[in-house]
Order: C-alpha cells, then structure tokens, then sequence
C-alpha cells in the first residue's frame, strides 16, 4: 500500500483527491495507509462491514468527485505522467468515456495488455466491443472515466460469484456515452499475483465457470439492446452476443457439443433467475437459437488461424453494414472500407510487433 500510495503523491498533475477504501475493517491496511492521510489531497473510510470489490468499487463510483474518477486497485501503480498524459489526450478528446493506456504486468506474468480504442456511433461501438469477445479487456476501468459516462452507465451489478464478470457488462454501457481511447503507452503497473480473484476463476470448477459465464450472456444484452431501435437491431445483437458466448467457454470441455447446449440452457435459465426475458422473449428465442450450432462450428473454425479471424472481422463488418445502412450501397461501402483498412493496419502493426 505504501507503494501505491506513494505513487499517486509523485503524480506530475497534482490536483486530484485520492479516497482511501478500506474494506472490511481491515485495520492492518487501514494504518500502511494513514501516514499518507496527512496529505490535503488523500482521506480514508474504513468499511466495517465487508463490501467485496464490487461493494468497494460502487460505494466509490457515487462519492463526489470532479470530472474524471479514477480506480486503483490495492497494489497497482502508475508512470508518474499518467495522470498528465491522459488528461492531455482527454482534453482532445471530449467524447471519449474513458480514457487509458497499456498495462504493463509483473509477477506471474511479463506481458502488456493492450486494449484498442473503439469509436464512432453507439450502435457501432457496442458492435466493435462484443465482437471482441473472448479477449475484452478491462483496460478501460484502469484510465480516466468520465463522471457523465458513470451517471449513464450506473453501478455495476452484483452476484453470487462475487461478480466475476459482470465489470464488462458495465463497461458496455460505459460506451453507450462515448468512445474508449486508448494512449499507446504502457504507463500502468499491475502486479499478477499466483493467487488472484482473476486466477481462481480460471482454476475453478467447470461447471461453476461456465455458471458464471452466462452472466457474461445477460451483462452483454443488457448493455447492447437499449441502444437497439428496432426488431431487426435486436435480432443481430442477440445473435452475435449468443454466438460469441457459446464459442468462447473460458473452460474446455472434453465434448463441445454437449457443452454448447448445456452454455445454451444455463445463458435461458439465467435470464429466468434474473427476471430479464425482455432481453430475449420466447417470440425472439427460435430466430436466435436457429443453426446455432452451425454458426458455433463455423465460427471456430475460421478463427483458428489470423487470416481466419480477419476474414471472419470482414464477414461481420459486411453484415453489420447492411443493417446500418440498408438503403445506401455506397455508405455500406464507405463504413466496410475504412474498417478493412483499419484491420490492415492492425495487421501489420502485429506482424511487426513479432
């Protein structure tokens, strides 16, 4: 905690307030972090019940603040110019919900997690967001989010398995007020730890992984059907949202078909415990579930290989067209051509990265 704090103090922009959260009484952190509390900028509330992180995170998300809000969590630390970096870039760029940069990890594992921006209209970024499934980052919860955005966005729901994923279901209606925009810099530090909340999902049970997998399923379409205006907007969101989910298990079964319909019943049974069949209504489930499996197969099968994944991108980015712009061929053309350019680009830039 010293280390944490003692990061947010050497920050090169200055004028912020630091809330010190401390959750669940925990009095040995709660005195690592009072020698800093006599800093005018940092104060602290000590829960004494216990909030869990997503308690924590809510209770922090409706405390006043200024324009931006911040999250740190316990031991993560920053380049001392984030704040001045990503400030700049904000000030360029006033409808962008969040902003953030590239996460640089230690410990159990050495890599940068890099998060693309996504831009443009709601429907498109709600589009590129899920579409990125299985690899959505929460890299976005690590920069400068707007305080509008949260009003819009709310609080992030809770669960029974400590809300494991529901954080992108809110960061999904984070976009429904404005862009993600990333800062190609790896200014935040993130230690990865050998026993994790993020690694005891991965190592627990399958059964209990692929529960808390549909809450996935019913955050996405949460987040994406509001901004669908009508059957037809609907329809491919609930499909694509299906699709992805049901391809991407973060388990692996030894028989996929028999986990693809048991994923399938549990996405169904979790709208019912959720009272949330307005997502998806028994007059809209037979379109959704037809050839299902069928999309499944051929989905994991093109994406075995990068030419498959961007031919599979190219695809997507065709039939999403048509429903944007079903009139026009030229604006189909306009929109599909500046994303074909983009993935090139993407391409190469990861061609010349290895």
């Amino acid at each position: 905690m010293p280390k944490a704090l003692d990061c947010l103090q050497r920050q090169t922009f200055e004028n912020f307030e630091a809330i010190i959260s401390v959750d669940g009484g925990d009095t040995e952190t709660a005195d690592a972090c009072r020698p800093f509390i006599s800093d005018r900028r940092f104060r602290m509330v000590v829960h004494p019940k216990r909030l869990d992180w997503v308690g924590n995170f809510n209770w922090l998300l409706q405390q006043d603040s200024q324009e931006f809000f911040c999250y740190r969590q316990h031991d993560d630390t920053t380049a001392p110019e984030f704040f001045e970096v990503l400030l700049k870039t904000a000030n360029k760029e006033p409808h962008a919900a969040a902003i953030y940069c590239d996460c640089q990890f230690s410990g159990m594992s050495k890599s940068i997690e890099i998060a693309r921006s996504i831009e443009g209209e709601p429907l498109d970024r709600m589009f590129q967001y899920i579409v990125r499934l299985p690899n959505i980052s929460a890299a976005p919860v690590r920069g400068l989010i707007r305080k509008a955005a949260i009003r819009q966005a709310g609080l992030v729901r809770s669960d029974e398995f400590r809300a494991a994923l529901q954080l992108f279901g809110w960061l999904g209606r984070l976009l429904h007020w404005g862009n993600f925009r990333r800062v190609a810099k790896p200014l935040y530090y993130r230690m990865d730890h050998a026993r994790s909340f993020t690694r005891e999902y991965f190592s627990g049970r399958e059964d209990w992984k692929l529960a808390v997998w549909t809450t996935m399923f019913t955050g996405l379409l949460d987040a994406a059907l509001p901004l669908c205006s009508t059957p037809r907007e609907r329809l491919f969101f609930q499909k694509i949202i299906f699709d992805r989910i049901v391809a991407y298990p973060t388990f692996h079964p030894s028989d996929e078909r028999d986990s693809t319909e048991k994923l399938m019943a549990g996405c169904l049974a979790r709208l019912q415990l959720e009272r949330n069949t307005h997502l998806l209504d028994v007059k809209e489930l037979p379109p959704v579930l037809q050839g299902l499996q069928t999309r499944v197969d051929k989905m994991k099968s093109i994406e075995r290989s990068r030419a498959g994944r961007g031919i599979h991108q190219i695809i997507r980015r065709h039939q999403f067209a048509k429903l944007i712009h079903p009139r026009s061929r030229k604006q189909r053309l306009t929109y599909e051509s500046r994303h074909l350019l983009d993935l090139l680009r993407r391409q190469i830039e990861s061609m010349l990265r290895y």
